[in-house]
This record gives structure tokens, C-alpha cells and sequence, in this order.
């Protein structure tokens, strides 16, 4: 898992993307589906173009995400892209809860 958000990270920042709202994409399954995803075996896939970067919810959702169910959903085109935190922040990112953000 860590590597692959190393990498999903690492295509942001090499695109010049890093700020636009990241894409949606595959996230584990933990319970239901958060809206606008559906069930695929241990994923929760997009199930359109109208589909909101979501991430896994530990605690409260990080500024610029709403909650749905486990998960928390990108709110808008400027939500920053978020990655759970361990420990501090890396650099470039602010620290959003138990989130940290990428710095604009």
C-alpha cells in the first residue's frame, strides 16, 4: 500500500497536477462503498467521470473533504490532495488532523 500511494504521488507531481484535485481511483473496501464508487471484490471502484478522489476515514475528515460513510470524499476542484499521516508531515505537506495535505 505504501508504495503504491508513493507512486501515485510521485505521477502527481511529475504531471504538474499536484494541486488540482487528484483522480479518482481504487480504494480498499471497508464496509460500504463511499458515493460514487462501487463494489469490485476488495474495492471500492469509481463508477464514473463524476467521481471524487476518496481516501479511507481515520478520525475527522481532512479540511476540503466531506465524509461518506468510512471513507472522505474530495469536496471540490481545489480539495489538496490528502495521504494519512505517520508521524510529521513530509515536506511540502500540512499537517490536516490525522491527514496531511499537500501544500499549495
Amino acid at each position: 500500500m505504501k508504495k503504491s500511494l508513493i507512486y501515485f504521488v510521485s505521477l502527481l507531481m511529475m504531471s504538474g497536477n499536484l494541486f488540482a484535485q487528484p483522480p479518482a481511483q481504487p480504494v480498499m473496501k471497508n464496509g460500504s462503498c463511499p458515493s460514487g464508487y462501487v463494489s469490485s471484490g476488495n474495492y471500492c471502484v469509481p463508477s464514473g467521470d463524476r467521481s471524487r478522489f476518496a481516501i479511507t476515514k481515520s478520525g475527522s475528515c481532512p479540511s476540503g473533504y466531506i465524509s461518506s460513510g468510512d471513507y472522505c470524499l474530495a469536496s471540490g476542484d481545489n480539495s489538496r490532495l490528502a495521504i494519512p499521516k505517520q508521524g510529521s508531515c513530509p515536506s511540502g505537506y500540512i499537517s490536516s488532523g490525522d491527514y496531511c495535505l499537500s501544500g499549495k
